[in-house]
């Protein structure tokens, strides 16, 4: 990034997937689906009686690792991600990545694993940074 260090790897980012923020990112969303906040759906449905994690939670906690390494003056110009799994209510997640290449804009290959490595989440995330107050000076 800006200070020329070199990054092969986003240092990793681990969180309790829980109930309450998925029933408010439900309320804020507006998201009707049950399976994130109605456990008699989910087992309705064959999941078992645990709630389903949104998938845009699960994009937020991948945004959550880039910003850990690089700071609040971090800005996404690009990404794109595949859902290929659930986080449940009660799942521990750990959120990562890799560097894809070094030209232009910082380009990572980032993932979100559940506490089992289960591949939840995969995606390419181009980052740039804005320069600090410090920097400008």
């Amino acid at each position: 990034m800006s200070d020329g260090t070199a990054l092969d790897h986003l240092g990793e980012w681990t969180t309790l997937v829980e109930a309450g923020p998925m029933q408010v990112f439900s309320l804020l969303t507006n998201d009707p689906n049950p399976i994130h906040w109605d456990r008699s759906e989910t087992q309705r449905l064959g999941y078992g009686d645990r709630l389903i994690n949104q998938g845009g939670l699960n994009v937020a906690y991948v945004l959550n690792a880039i910003q850990s390494q690089f700071g609040t003056n971090v800005m996404v110009s690009s990404a794109t991600f595949r859902f290929l799994a659930n986080a449940f209510e009660g799942d521990t997640v750990i959120a990562g990545g890799e560097m894809a290449s070094s030209e232009g804009a910082t380009s990572l290959m980032t993932w979100l694993r559940n506490q089992r490595g289960d591949s939840l989440v995969t995606g390419v995330v181009s980052v740039t940074t804005e320069p600090t107050a410090k920097e400008l000076i």
